[in-house]
């Protein structure tokens, strides 16, 4: 039979769908929840063709299903014996949120630390390591850190779990009766899922917060660039006390700069609480994108950028403008068209 009346749309359906399709790994999601959607569209149906009302038949469809964490055991491929099956999808959402932001935090805070702090090396690749290489070791204790939480987060919750049922389990065989006060039943150990145990609804999401954190360090790493820059990198040789950025660069062009990328990290966080993308947030990204490829080709053909000495030397010829403008191009292009699809992806998805 085919459902005409689309019950799957109800808060209640949509729920336990979401809380099924959250435990399974994002490749077998959308199979999922179409499947089940369509059966629940069945039972319901087959409710209502025996008399009940659309509301009470949805009821005893999703309940006939059962726990929803349950149900989501028989569609995972493979074991899930890290932590036991009933919390096993949540340890890896949690797991998914603290490695890339401990990660981040870590990693990003120690890079941004040690370009400051190692600034004026003789060698521009001793600079380079000495500030990379302690932000890549922060940033894989960072993630080790975040894994190890994660797994004591869990496994003290599945310990406690355990301990509250043996203790409820030895109380009532001791005295006979149940926690509620009434008598202890004696075919049916587990109490039946209902309804009721289900969730509020909760919306999808596009972005995370890891995704949040390493795009707020990419910004933040840019924001930091022309103060880098600014600074003499090198204390002997023939570049010793000079900039790599001409300081004519600053008025008015580097205040400029820096507001776009606060903005460009504004739209991110708007992103992230908006929680899925709209046209609306990808028509301010492309203003956003424009606005500064705009802004960075206009300096590129109008301005020297690099330190006027590099040029004296011959160090910097007049190919450096056509090769910035052509990245910065691309860049921006890569990142409209990428934008678009990703839009165009989730729009698509919730209709």
């Amino acid at each position: 039979m085919t459902s005409t009346a689309a019950p799957a749309a109800t808060p209640a359906t949509e729920s336990y769908l979401h809380e099924v399709s959250r435990r399974l790994p994002p490749r077998a999601r959308e199979d999922v929840t179409r499947e089940l959607r369509g059966t629940v569209a069945d039972m319901v149906d087959d409710g209502v063709a025996r008399g009940l009302a659309p509301e009470e038949a949805e009821r005893r469809a999703l309940e006939e299903l059962g726990d929803p964490a349950r149900l989501a055991e028989d569609y995972a491929p493979g074991p899930q014996h890290l932590i036991g099956p009933a919390h096993y999808q949540d340890f890896l959402q949690l797991l998914r949120i603290l490695v890339p932001v401990l990660a981040g935090v870590f990693g990003g805070l120690t890079l941004l630390g040690r370009l400051f702090g190692e600034a004026g090396r003789e060698d521009l690749v001793v600079y380079l390591v000495l500030s990379i290489a302690p932000a890549l070791g922060a940033a894989l204790q960072g993630a080790l850190m975040g894994a190890g939480i994660a797994v004591v987060v869990y496994a003290v919750v599945e310990r406690t779990e355990r301990t509250e049922r043996t203790e409820r389990t030895e109380r009532t065989e001791r005295t006979g009766v149940a926690d509620a006060g009434a008598p202890a039943p004696a075919t049916e150990p587990a109490r039946r899922w209902t309804i009721e145990q289900l969730p509020p609804p909760r919306p999808a999401r596009d972005t995370t917060v890891g995704e949040l954190v390493w795009s707020t360090l990419a910004l933040g790493l840019a924001f930091a660039a022309p103060f880098l820059l600014s600074r003499p990198l090198l204390r002997e040789g023939p570049l010793a006390g000079e900039p790599l950025l001409d300081p004519a660069v600053w008025t008015p062009w580097v205040p400029l700069y820096l507001g776009l990328v606060v903005l460009a990290w504004g739209w991110e966080l708007l992103r992230f609480l908006r929680r899925r993308w709209s046209w609306a947030l990808f028509a301010i990204n492309a203003v956003l994108d424009l606005a500064m490829a705009a802004l960075l080709v206009t300096v590129l053909r109008t301005e020297s950028v690099v330190n006027p000495v590099l040029r004296e030397r011959g160090w910097v010829g007049d190919e450096f403008a056509r090769i910035g403008v052509a990245v910065v191009v691309l860049i921006t292009v890569w990142d409209l068209v990428a934008t678009f699809l990703a839009c165009r992806r989730s729009v698509a998805g919730r209709r």
